[in-house]
C-alpha cells in the first residue's frame, strides 16, 4: 500500500513538472550560454585525433568551446575546407584562442574534472583539424616554439612539374604550428633540447607526400626527428595536374 502511494505521488510530480515544463524547461529558458547539440561520432572523432598530441582534457575543453559556437554542420564544412588547404582565417582564429584559454585552464587547474574527464560518452551529445599531422589534431600552448619557415628557406629540387611554390608555402605555413605539440611532448622528456630539422620530400599530383627523409638534424633526438618526419608525411598538398614536386623544408625548434 505504501509503495502504491509512493508511485502515485511520483506521478502526480511527473505530471505537474511536464505541465509546468520542468527544470530542464526552466534551465533551457533562463540559461544564457547557448550552443549547439553534436553526435557523439563527432565528438569521438575530434577527441580520438586531438588526444594523439593534446592534452585529454584540453581536447575536450576546445571541443565545447566549438559546440558553443558552431554548428555540427558548419563545423564538418570547416574541418573539410582545412582538409583541401582552403582559408578560414576567422575559424583558425578561434580556434588558437579556445587552445590557449583551455592551456591556461588546464595549467592553472582550473578544469571541472567531470566535463574535462568525460570520457568517451562523458559531455552528453555535445564537442577540434587544424594543426599539424594527417586527420589533425590541436597544438596546444606551452614553452615550446616553432618557426615557419620563409619562401627562401625552402629548397626546390628536381621535379617541379605543375606545382607552385606558393602553392607549397601555403600548406607549409597552416601546418608548421601543429608541430609544436610534438616538441612540447618530447621537452617533458627533455627539457632544453632545441634544433633544426631539414625534411626532404616528394608530393605527388594528387597532393600527398610519397616519400620522405631527414636531410639533417641538429637536435640529437632520433625519435623526436622521427615523429615530426611522420607527422610531415600526412600532411596534403593541392592537387596539380602533372609531376612530382621534391622540396627541402627546415623546421627551427627553440624554447
Amino acid at each position: 500500500m505504501k509503495n502504491a502511494k509512493l508511485w502515485f505521488a511520483l506521478l502526480l510530480f511527473a505530471a505537474a513538472s511536464a505541465q509546468a515544463g520542468g527544470a530542464a524547461s526552466v534551465v533551457a529558458k533562463k540559461s544564457t550560454a547557448k550552443g549547439f547539440k553534436y553526435s557523439w561520432q563527432t565528438r569521438d572523432s575530434f577527441i580520438d585525433d586531438c588526444v594523439r598530441g593534446a592534452n585529454e582534457r584540453v581536447c575536450y575543453c576546445v571541443f565545447g568551446k566549438i559546440q558553443q559556437q558552431y554548428s555540427e554542420i558548419d563545423y564538418w564544412r570547416l574541418e573539410n575546407d582545412l582538409q583541401k588547404n582552403i582559408d578560414h582565417p576567422d575559424y583558425m582564429t578561434f580556434l588558437t584562442t579556445a587552445v590557449e584559454e583551455c592551456d591556461k585552464e588546464y595549467t592553472e587547474g582550473g578544469f571541472n574534472k567531470g566535463y574535462a574527464e568525460g570520457g568517451a560518452r562523458g559531455i552528453g551529445n555535445g564537442r577540434v583539424h587544424f594543426f599539424g599531422g594527417g586527420g589533425g589534431g590541436i597544438a596546444t600552448k606551452a614553452k615550446g616554439n616553432v618557426k615557419t619557415p620563409s619562401a627562401r628557406d625552402v629548397g626546390m629540387g628536381f621535379g617541379g612539374g605543375s606545382r607552385s611554390a606558393a602553392d607549397i608555402m601555403k600548406v607549409v605555413r597552416q601546418r608548421t604550428p601543429g608541430l609544436r605539440h610534438i616538441y612540447n611532448k618530447f621537452l617533458k622528456k627533455k627539457p632544453g633540447f632545441q634544433g633544426k630539422i631539414f625534411l626532404k620530400f616528394t608530393i605527388a599530383p594528387d597532393g600527398s607526400v610519397i616519400s620522405i627523409s631527414i636531410a639533417s638534424s641538429t637536435t640529437g633526438y632520433d625519435e623526436f626527428d622521427a615523429q615530426v618526419k611522420s607527422a610531415v608525411s600526412r600532411w596534403t598538398f593541392e592537387k596539380v595536374k602533372s609531376g612530382n614536386t621534391t622540396v627541402t623544408v627546415p623546421f627551427t625548434f627553440s624554447e
